[in-house]
């Protein structure tokens, strides 16, 4: 049974390893999760059996913005009421704008109270905006997660896409009306958007200076059931096409992830050169099979997912093997490259003694094969 570095190493040259790699897809022994005791006894399991990923997110400057004339701050405050309030402000010489984020009492979440663009001068402005200078990647934090990893996996450097970044500047429902009634301004400020996100993909992958894979997170809000095919390509397309070739070029594989029924796209996913699409969860969330993706993918990349991570929490441990062999059983004849996962990283602590006993089976029987 290979795990670890070496089993990605190998899918990515298109070997088929049985039993599959084993991932418990976000699970940080060496951030979060190990600093937690409910996660205990599943980080050690994961240290000793399976292949880890860890996720790193290296930009922290809202907006891909990272200075010169237009500078974005940021400050915390206590309500009255308990509730934290984090302020970003977006300063030029013309003016600023600002979003709010709250965390009310007893909720560990952050819901938005404002966003940046809600009004049609909100949108102009940014439209206006001049002397950007583009957001730089954390490359010391991307070396020290792989230095932690070592041997046992790879980094999962993450970093969202335009769409989804400009999906988050407006109210939701706005937005989605305004790629109908104004998709004009919409295409500008997602070109804008994009340039800056590719400069820093590009300095992530020429100056990390160490292995990682490239995570781009955001296009389950340009497919189905939010937008049709051929929207996702008007809008996403360019930049997914452009974020593959710089990744190539620099020898860093890329992983497209999408939550929701992938069908309709998988296709043109794998054109652009994608090493990865994940998670591929199950009906009635997703709409392909593991055996289904592994057919289409005919050997243009490796299949990651197939356990609903809902399970883990609402499941029994029978549910957790059924799940668990469909996609050992769809997977084991069809000669193709295939990492079992579940959907989604576990971020609830503690943990229930049923989720971590689901977990630890999840991680026992998938190198079982």
């Amino acid at each position: 049974m290979v795990q670890g570095r070496k089993a990605i190493n190998r899918l990515l040259e298109g070997s088929v390893l049985w039993p599959p790699v084993v991932v418990p897809f976000g699970l940080d022994p060496f951030g979060w999760h190990g600093e937690r005791s409910s996660y205990r006894r599943i980080c050690d399991f994961a240290l000793e059996r399976c292949t880890l990923l860890p996720k790193v997110l290296p930009f922290h400057a809202p907006l891909f913005i990272g200075g010169g004339d237009v500078e974005v701050s940021s400050c915390e405050e206590r309500e009255p009421d308990g509730t934290l309030l984090h302020r970003r402000t977006l300063r030029t010489r013309q003016g600023s704008l600002m979003m709010e984020e709250v965390q009310t009492p007893g909720d560990s979440s952050w819901k938005t109270r404002r966003r940046w663009i809600e009004t049609d001068d909100d949108l102009e402005f940014f439209l206006g905006l001049e002397g950007i200078v583009p957001a730089e990647p954390d490359l010391g934090a991307v070396r020290e997660k792989e230095r932690l990893v070592g041997s046992r996996g790879l980094p999962y450097v993450e970093v969202n896409d335009p769409f989804y970044t400009v999906c988050e500047m407006f109210p939701t429902d706005s937005f989605f009306i305004k790629t109908i009634t104004d998709a004009g301004r919409i295409e500008c400020l997602l070109a804008s958007t994009a340039e800056r996100a590719l400069h820093a993909i590009e300095t992530l992958c020429r100056d990390a200076g160490c292995p990682f894979i490239l995570r781009l997170i955001g296009a389950e809000m340009a497919v189905p059931p939010f937008m049709s095919r051929e929207s996702f390509l008007r809008f996403e397309g360019d930049f997914y096409h452009k974020a593959a070739a710089v990744a190539c070029k620099y020898g860093v594989p890329v992983s497209f992830h999408c939550h929701g029924p992938v069908r309709d796209i998988m296709d043109d996913v794998w054109e652009m050169g994608y090493s990865f699409i994940e998670p591929f969860e199950p009906a009635p969330r997703g709409n392909v099979a593991i055996g289904e993706a592994l057919a289409i993918t005919r050997g243009r990349g490796v299949v990651f997912g197939g356990v609903d991570d809902v399970l883990f929490s609402t499941g029994t441990p029978e549910d957790i093997r059924r799940a668990v062999n469909a996609c050992l059983d769809d997977a084991r004849e069809t000669g193709a490259p295939y990492i079992l996962s579940q959907s989604a990283t576990p971020f609830y602590d503690p943990l229930t003694s049923a989720a971590e006993e689901n977990i630890l089976l999840f991680m026992e029987l998938g190198p079982r094969g």
